[in-house]
């Protein structure tokens, strides 16, 4: 039923209402969205929780102000104030994947395959989000030295922009101490592709993950959960792993086209010198991002996939 103006703004009073009456005794964070109902962690402990319907677009990672209505369920009455949310186009609209984020790790690996795009458009997301973002290649030891220096060149354009880089054999050596530093104390969303090793990592760091599992398992009622939501993994008090499901998309069409050039460093500030403000940066006469590409001030595969983005976000 779609509300009507006066009904939105007495949900929003009385939302509002909540908050400033809850205390952090009645608040909970979101370990698990699965669609019909959620998984909420509230001292340690897993409860499971439904949601006023006009609650609001609840993510992971969020923190909710709850009602509890027995020892293991509880009702949402209202979403916490909210940063750093990482959103991607799904359906008709952009959705709230996670909330309250410090940092992104795209992990990628020497198998399968991994593609630029998809890392490009993990980063221009967390642009928009506010947080920084790094990269993690995985099975390192898979790799020959010939393969070795062609990932090297791949990955040399991300390291111009500053982004971190970790390399590890995640199954044979464990987390880099460079990466546990990294994600030490903050709440760090995982993205990547299916086989990365993305469990692997957070198996390393969290040795009682496949208890976690069951517990939140448990908790639903309805057999073992799998990793087609995600999921947030709490390392200390300080410290969690938000893991998503392996992707071969992330879409941007909520973005336009300034925006997508905005989060484009490299390639942005060659674009502020262009003759045209709506230059094409294919055709168009001086063209000053052309003119760069030929220069070799901008890596030709983050050109290209820039065009791709503009054309398919």
């Amino acid at each position: 039923m779609k509300l009507n103006k006066q009904q939105r703004r007495r949900i929003a009073a009385q939302q509002a209402d909540k908050l400033a009456e809850g205390d952090a005794s009645q608040s909970a964070t979101v370990v698990c969205h699965l669609g019909y109902q959620l998984i909420l962690e509230q001292y340690g402990a897993l409860l499971t929780a439904d949601w006023r319907k006009h609650s609001g677009d609840i993510a992971c990672n969020d923190r909710v102000l709850i009602h509890r209505t027995d020892d293991s369920h509880a009702v949402v009455e209202a979403i916490l104030p909210r940063h750093n949310a990482l959103a991607k186009w799904q359906g008709r609209k952009a959705k709230t994947i996670a909330a309250n984020l410090d940092q992104l790790l795209i992990t990628i690996a020497a198998e399968p395959d991994w593609q630029e795009n998809l890392i490009d458009r993990h980063l221009i997301a967390a642009h928009y989000a506010g947080i920084p973002a790094a990269i993690l290649h995985n099975k390192t030891d898979l790799l020959d030295d010939a393969a070795t220096a062609a990932l090297e060149a791949r990955l040399a354009p991300y390291q111009a922009l500053d982004i971190p880089v970790y390399r590890a054999s995640l199954q044979e050596n464990g987390v880099p101490a460079a990466l546990r530093d990294w994600l030490r104390d903050k709440q760090t969303i995982l993205c990547g592709q299916s086989g990365v090793g993305k469990s692997s990592l957070i198996r390393s760091l969290k040795p009682d993950a496949d208890i976690w599992i069951q517990a939140i398992s448990e908790a639903t009622g309805h057999g073992r959960h799998t990793t087609t939501n995600l999921r947030r993994y709490p390392l200390d008090d300080a410290t969690a792993l938000i893991d998503t499901p392996g992707v071969r998309g992330f879409a941007l069409e909520h973005l336009d086209r300034a925006q997508i050039l905005a989060a484009c460093p490299d390639i942005r500030e060659h674009a502020s010198h262009c003759r045209f403000h709506d230059c094409d940066h294919q055709t168009a006469p001086d063209c000053a991002v052309l003119a760069a590409l030929e220069r070799g001030d901008i890596a030709p595969a983050r050109y290209h996939n820039l065009l791709q983005l503009l054309a398919n976000p």
